[in-house]
């Protein structure tokens, strides 16, 4: 048996032959890949999913389509939100189909009826009035009270997914999902706790059912009685209380729930579905819906694998899946006729070919951090991936072999210095790399510490792989100095020399019962049993949660009105939830005056004063930018580029696309 042979067995979704079985998750938020305006998918889309087929995948899934904008106009200043199925946008969809379809890859669009409740806060704050199944409060503006759709509004819409149909069907588009996920319109009218309607469109299941299986005959209507389509909704939505998740599988439910979810399984298949596609989660467990790294992989399998017993059309598994043992298994052992996995494909889009070539070392794996998404919220800036800064640029950035090979010296052997050394190397520079430690990884060694940071352990393999395969020539136990530096004469210096963490002036900081968090992660110091971490950001949270796991008692004192880890906003709220279910007390508000033999004295916003006991106090305060080596090379005559934390400290995502925009270019 050929290794991860399950994984590569064709199937068929209704009359589609689909040549594997990996298909590509929808994801959202790409707003690069259309025209604001009108809708229309414009070239770096087609270049974005082509650059997927050429990996292998054989479904994809693409991001979200509305199918009207009549009765739910969102949109933001007058620019489209979600893309929008037209007909001048045919041609376009056609184009991306023919390219696709070269690669022996199929594509089916993901159309959905639009967000309802969860509209965007500051859209509804613009005017937008959000709809939903019933009069239910807006989940970013609870203060506003949802319009519930008449029957003839929701008629319509229906409809619209048959017009849609028809034009994405005549431009060779293969198949339909509809997406009846996460909390969005649909969602909220199969959901009891969002459907309170007396007519058609609620009731029992079988009424809740109405919407969604009134669009599956409007589809059929106008795309063909054999037009495959796909139905996506979540196994279990992960709400304990209005407003509230939790990280636990078997807390009590109040939307719906496993056992309601394989029933809705028998409708679906009964109502023509040609296949389901079951995630977890909504906007209320936002963590379930888009894993962060503290989930396992593959967590959700068990959910989808009850669903699977239940029917006899193909299921569709989703929820970290991106380790190809894990994979496979779940196809192996029949808990899922098709594994679908999303960022995994966006950290390396030809994901599927290296399975199927046995190249394994050579994927660079997903990390879980939804940074590439973070930055969109914020900055509004296109999605893209932390570890990738070719994704959503496949051809605006490519890496060219050179015309003039330079001697690069590379001071720095962590991530944003081992980026620069492979892409460097790959371009054809000679380089030389510099470490000051036995090894590589910088920061990346004590963050893959903790035993629930495991993909930060899998990232830092890859990078050792990959510049062990390149043959670098690479110095160890190597301090670099401008002495040095001289003496290599190197025509390109690039300074990748880090951070140290910050040790901040407060009283007793001196004494023996003071660590730092990499002190602990490394194993050079050791803890007591109550333990006060001073500093709320990532690093304390992170290592308070494995500190707490591990059986300490701990305390963590924050200055600021409460914990904010600058993460995505599905990470963080894991987080928090994970570090209250085990029991860390969190003093927000609070400064630390001084650091004594059995703890600190701290003082509160109100100036009050008191004692905080522990064995040991660990500093995590953030770190600061070693620049001395960056410093004392201003003025030479030599180019130099500074890059990573030695130039601010930050993320990985900062670190990778620093290095690779460099190397790439010199």
């Amino acid at each position: 048996m050929k290794r991860f042979e399950n994984l590569f067995k064709p199937i068929k979704i209704g009359t589609v032959n689909i040549k594997n079985r990996i298909a590509m998750a929808p994801m959202n938020d790409f707003h690069q890949f259309f025209d604001g305006i009108e809708g229309t998918i414009n070239q770096r889309c087609i270049d974005y999913y082509v650059e997927r087929a050429k990996g292998e995948i054989g479904l994809i899934i693409s991001m979200v389509f509305k199918t009207e904008e009549e009765i739910t106009q969102y949109r933001d200043n007058g620019m489209l939100i979600w893309d929008i199925i037209t007909k001048r946008s045919q041609e376009r969809y056609a184009e991306l189909a023919k390219y696709v379809h070269s690669y022996g890859t199929k594509i089916f669009f993901q159309l959905s009826a639009g967000p309802g409740r969860v509209a965007k806060g500051e859209i509804i704050d613009a005017g937008f009035v959000p709809v939903s199944a019933s009069d239910n409060k807006a989940f970013f503006r609870p203060n506003v009270t949802c319009r519930a759709l008449s029957i003839g509004e929701v008629e319509k819409i229906a409809e619209s997914f048959g017009k849609a149909a028809e034009i994405i069907s005549n431009a060779g588009i293969d198949g339909i999902e509809v997406h009846g996920h996460e909390g969005y319109l649909i969602d909220q009218f199969t959901t009891a706790l969002w459907n309170r309607r007396k007519d058609k469109y609620g009731g029992d299941l079988q009424g809740r059912l109405t919407f969604p299986i009134e669009i599956l005959k409007a589809i059929r209507e106008k795309a063909g009685e054999d037009y495959p389509v796909i139905y996506r909704y979540g196994s279990k939505h992960f709400i304990t209380d209005p407003w509230k998740s939790t990280t636990r599988l078997d807390d009590k439910e109040i939307g719906r729930d496993i056992d309601e979810s394989i029933e809705m399984a028998k409708i679906l298949e009964k109502a023509g579905y040609n296949c389901l596609h079951t995630d977890v989660g909504c906007y209320e467990s936002a963590y379930w819906a888009h894993p962060p790294i503290y989930l396992p992989h593959g967590f959700s399998v068990d959910l989808t694998w009850k669903i699977k017993k239940a029917v006899n059309i193909p299921v569709i598994a989703v929820g970290r899946l991106g380790i190809p043992k894990i994979a496979d298994k779940v196809l192996e052992e029949g808990k899922a006729d098709i594994i679908a996995i999303g960022r995994d494909l966006l950290a390396d889009p030809h994901w599927a070919r290296k399975v199927k070539e046995g190249r394994l070392e050579d994927i660079r794996p997903c990390i879980g951090c939804h940074e590439g998404m973070y930055r969109t919220e914020v900055t509004g800036q296109y999605l893209t991936c932390a570890l990738n800064p070719f994704c959503g640029n496949e051809t605006s950035f490519s890496i060219k072999v050179t015309k003039e090979s330079k001697k690069i010296l590379i001071a720095g052997g962590g991530i944003a210095g081992m980026e620069a050394a492979r892409i460097a190397q790959m371009r054809g520079h000679d380089v030389l790399l510099f470490e000051k430690t036995g090894n590589l990884g910088g920061q990346l060694i004590p963050a893959s510490k903790p035993d629930f940071k495991g993909d930060i352990k899998r990232l830092l393999e890859y990078y050792q792989k990959q510049i062990n395969k390149s043959k670098i020539n690479i110095k160890f136990n190597t301090t670099v100095t401008p002495a040095l530096i001289h003496k290599v004469n190197p025509d390109i210096v690039i300074v990748a020399t880090g951070a140290n963490p910050i040790i901040p002036k407060i009283g007793g900081i001196g004494r023996t019962n003071i660590v730092t968090c990499i002190d602990i992660y490394m194993g050079k110091k050791e803890t007591g049993n109550d333990v006060i971490i001073v500093g709320g950001g990532l690093e304390g949270c992170e290592l308070a949660l494995m500190l707490a796991k591990d059986g300490k008692k701990v305390t963590i004192i924050e200055m600021l009105p409460k914990l904010e880890p600058d993460i995505h906003r599905a990470n963080k709220a894991m987080l928090l939830d994970l570090l209250d279910e085990n029991g860390v007390e969190v003093l927000t508000g609070t400064k630390v005056q001084e650091i004594i033999y059995d703890g600190v004295i701290v003082t509160d916003n109100d100036l009050n004063k008191r004692n905080v006991k522990a064995d040991t106090v660990v500093i995590a305060v953030g770190m600061k930018p070693d620049k001395y080596l960056y410093n004392s090379l201003i003025g030479e005559p030599i180019l130099t580029y500074e890059i990573g934390d030695c130039k601010d400290p930050r993320k990985i995502l900062d670190a990778v696309w620093e290095a690779n925009m460099v190397a790439a270019t010199i």
